[in-house]
C-alpha cells in the first residue's frame, strides 16, 4: 500500500482533480507575484513616505539643520516613478519635486523647485537601492545620490554649483 493512497479510485480522480487545480491556483499566484516584483522594477526599494533629518550649507560656510519629509512613488509599470522632497531649515526651503524615467539602468526625467521657480532636466544612473544624478537648468546644476540603506534608511546627499546653497544632506526613515 503506498503511503499516498487517497483511498476509493472515485476519491483518488476527485483529488487528483483538487489537487491539479489548488497547484495551477498556487502557480498564477506565484506567477503574479513575480510580475508585480518584477513591474515594480528599480525605483521599488525607494517607493514610499519617508521622514528625517540633515544640513544645509551654503557657498560661505553656513551651515543650518534642516527637516525634511519625501514621498516617492513608483509607477506600475516600473519605468517610472514621482519624486517630492521638501526640506526646511531656520533660514531656507527646498520644494523639489521630478519625474524620472528609466530603462533599468539609465535614468532620465525633469525636476522643478517651486520655490525658487527653477526647473530643468535630470540624467543619470539607477542601481538597486542607488541613484547617482544630475540635474541642469540654466545657470545651476547639482549632483544628487539617493541611497537605500538596509531597506530602512534613505541617505540623500546633493553638491550645487551656480546657486548660494551648495550642499545638503539627509537622511530619512520610513
Amino acid at each position: 500500500m503506498s503511503v499516498f493512497n487517497l483511498g476509493k479510485p472515485e476519491m483518488r480522480i476527485a483529488s487528483t482533480k483538487t489537487f491539479s487545480r489548488a497547484l495551477a491556483v498556487v502557480g498564477l499566484t506565484a506567477a503574479l507575484g513575480a510580475s508585480a516584483a518584477l513591474a515594480a522594477g528599480v525605483f521599488s526599494p525607494f517607493a514610499g513616505n519617508w521622514r528625517g533629518s540633515g544640513r544645509i550649507s551654503d557657498v560661505n560656510g553656513k551651515s543650518e539643520s534642516l527637516s525634511c519629509k519625501s514621498k516617492m512613488a513608483p509607477a506600475p509599470d516600473g519605468i517610472a516613478m514621482s519624486l517630492g522632497l521638501v526640506c526646511a531649515s531656520d533660514s531656507y526651503r527646498v520644494d523639489f519635486h521630478a519625474d524620472l524615467y528609466t530603462d533599468g539602468q539609465n535614468l532620465r526625467g525633469t525636476w522643478s523647485e517651486t520655490t525658487r521657480s527653477a526647473s530643468g532636466n535630470v540624467r543619470g544612473l539607477i542601481r538597486p537601492d542607488y541613484i547617482s544624478a544630475r540635474t541642469e537648468a540654466p545657470g545651476f546644476d547639482a549632483d544628487i545620490v539617493i541611497r537605500v540603506v538596509g531597506g530602512k534608511r534613505l541617505d540623500v546627499s546633493l553638491n550645487a554649483h551656480g546657486t548660494s546653497v551648495n550642499r545638503v544632506q539627509v537622511s530619512m526613515r520610513r
